[in-house]
């Protein structure tokens, strides 16, 4: 039995019915989107002009002009292929126009359905809405579960 979109949507949005927290959390689901598609522009376009971008392994990216470049780098190695896949887990408004997310998510690996646990991670997004549209304007994970190290 197959599921349907609006019961993987519901799924998705677990607890935050809000259409406000439905209307922000369509951030993470335009990135996964793109990501699904490998598409660095895709991604890019999900971030402010000006976005953040920090991963681990001391990845530090401003602008949708980096952004793009680290992913298409990225598709045509080390991510070919791959997906992206998460959940919120909390969802915060510091005005009308600013939220903060968090996700718990990661990875996946080309032809994967299952998150390897060394790819899990916890996201933190800031996301920001500009003419009626929201945006992401900061993006920062590391590693969670099983795959996470304690590094101090």
């Amino acid at each position: 039995m197959s599921v349907s979109a609006e019961d993987r949507l519901s799924d998705y949005y677990g607890p935050f019915t809000s259409e406000r927290e439905k209307e922000v959390l369509g951030v993470p689901l335009r990135l996964v989107g793109a990501w699904a598609e490998n598409s660095a522009d895709g991604v890019a376009e999900v971030f402010t002009e000006d976005g953040i971008l920090i991963l681990p392994g001391d990845v530090y990216k401003v602008g949708r002009d980096e952004i793009r470049a680290f992913m298409k780098a990225a598709y045509a190695g080390p991510f070919k292929g791959s997906g992206v896949t998460g959940q919120p887990v909390d969802v915060r408004f510091a005005s009308d126009s600013v939220a903060l997310l968090r996700t718990h998510g990661g990875i996946l690996a080309a032809g994967e359905t299952e998150i390897d646990p060394e790819l899990a991670v916890r996201s933190t997004w800031v996301c920001v809405k500009k003419d009626g549209e929201w945006f992401l304007a900061g993006y920062q994970n590391s590693p969670r579960g099983a795959g996470a190290t304690l590094r101090w």
